[in-house]
Parts: structure tokens; sequence; C-alpha cells
């Protein structure tokens, strides 16, 4: 796995971060929070499952999802969460940033 493929998708980004604070969620909920459709989350959320990222159970026909490997997805969120915090308070322009 790279980080290419993990991060290749904005909604894939977003249900890691979605995950990391809120913990196990049903899928039907956290497809209303991000504002996406069901079956397009379910696809990213096979992709990272696949990849350790996600795991799931179901309870009934109830799909709850979960991050799995806490300590690697934690790094990860946290550095997603302060590189959006900073670029929602600080925008950048080109002339403010010398070329090496």
């Amino acid at each position: 796995m790279t980080v290419e493929k993990v991060l290749g998708a904005p909604l894939r980004i977003r249900i890691i971060l979605a995950l990391w604070k809120t913990g196990e969620i049903n899928a039907t909920e956290l497809a209303k929070r991000l504002e996406t459709n069901y079956s397009q989350l379910v696809t990213h959320l096979k992709f990272l499952s696949r990849y350790g990222i996600v795991e799931e159970r179901r309870i009934g026909r109830t799909r709850l999802v979960r991050l799995r490997n806490m300590s690697l997805v934690e790094a990860l969120a946290k550095a997603l969460e302060e590189i959006n915090e900073k670029l929602k308070t600080k925008p950048v322009s080109p002339q403010s940033q010398p070329l090496p």
C-alpha cells in the first residue's frame, strides 16, 4: 500500500477523518454525515478494508465500521487535520514562499 493509494480519493480522506473523530459508526449514518451515497461509501470502505485501514462488523443487517490500525491511522489523521486547519486559516500565496 502507498500513501498515494490511500489518499488518492478525497472521500477516503474524509472517511478516515470521520472515523477517527467518531469511532465506530453505522455505515448508513457515515454516508449521511459525509453527504455521499451509500454505494459510493461502501466502495471506498471495501478498499480501505482490503488494506487494513478499516474493519467492519455486522449486527443483523447493520454494518458498523471503525478504524483498524489505530496507531498508523491516528498519525495519518492528525497530520491531515493539521494540514486542513493550516490551509483554512493561512492561505499561502506563491510570492510568499521562496523557491529552493
